[in-house]
């Protein structure tokens, strides 16, 4: 079972700072909801601090975010353990990260999934510095990819991203605090690569499946993309509605919303 420790933490940082760290902090007081933990965790974005050779790759001034890709290595920012193992450090907000080794530090953002892929044997270390700590061994580590794996074939039984013809129209009313994430996410424009973004409902009628529509204008990788989505939204309640991002270079204008 993963041990869950305390430490003193600065305390505008007590208090939960997304979904993620809500879902811990009821796991943490009721171990019914542990299960909520496993299948959000892989789902959501990590931060973790480069460093060594991972950190020397990156061009100096560099500032935001990148996505790892799966095939790549890192090297990172981690807490020595009393039997003398370093454990990865990974946060579940990058002011956690930073409030520990300096506003100044470097960090990157990657997915749950990956983050537990590529520190599979252990141990992690979750929120070092932080008023609960959370620590993954090589077994934790195991039972929480099992988790993520099952959360991904239920997504599938369930007919995964929506396909076919999709309708889309002008949100009414507005959701202003789904507009006011995605615009803190990518803008200003051209900021973060990104020349356009617009929000739209959506209804796929083949699948008889309806939702949000996030159009991201940019030349970035998608997955990139949707990493930022899935960042901004954490926290959000969708209900049954279907969360869809596209991604691709400039064109004529969107449907709905422009939030950037």
């Amino acid at each position: 079972m993963t041990d869950f420790l305390t430490a003193a933490s600065p305390a505008p940082l007590d208090a939960p700072l997304n979904g993620l760290e809500q879902v811990i902090d009821a796991a943490m007081a009721d171990p019914t909801h542990w299960r909520a933990f496993e299948e959000l965790m892989a789902t959501v974005d990590l931060f973790l601090a480069p460093d060594g050779a991972t950190l020397a790759g990156i061009q100096p001034g560099a500032t935001g975010m990148r996505t790892l890709r799966p095939e790549e290595g890192m090297d990172v920012k981690g807490v020595t353990l009393d039997d003398g193992r370093v454990a990865a450090g990974v946060f579940t907000d990058p002011r956690r990260l930073q409030s520990l080794w300096g506003e100044d530090t470097t960090f990157i953002a990657m997915n749950g999934r990956q983050v537990l892929h590529l520190f599979r044997e252990g141990p992690i270390i979750l929120n070092p510095g932080s008023t609960r700590v959370m620590l993954f061994q090589k077994d934790d580590i195991t039972d929480l990819l099992a988790a993520a794996t099952r959360r991904m074939e239920i997504t599938r039984a369930g007919g995964g991203r929506p396909s076919g013809k999709v309708n889309l129209f002008a949100p009414d009313p507005t959701p202003v605090t789904l507009v006011e994430r995605l615009a803190a996410a990518f803008g200003p424009v051209g900021g973060t690569g990104v020349t356009a973004v617009w929000l739209a409902r959506a209804n796929w009628l083949e699948d008889n499946r309806q939702g949000w529509y996030v159009d991201v204008r940019t030349t970035r990788p998608s997955d990139e993309i949707r990493a930022m989505v899935e960042r901004a939204v954490s926290g959000l309640g969708f209900g049954d509605d279907t969360l869809d991002v596209a991604v691709g270079p400039a064109k004529e204008d969107g449907v709905g919303i422009r939030v950037i």
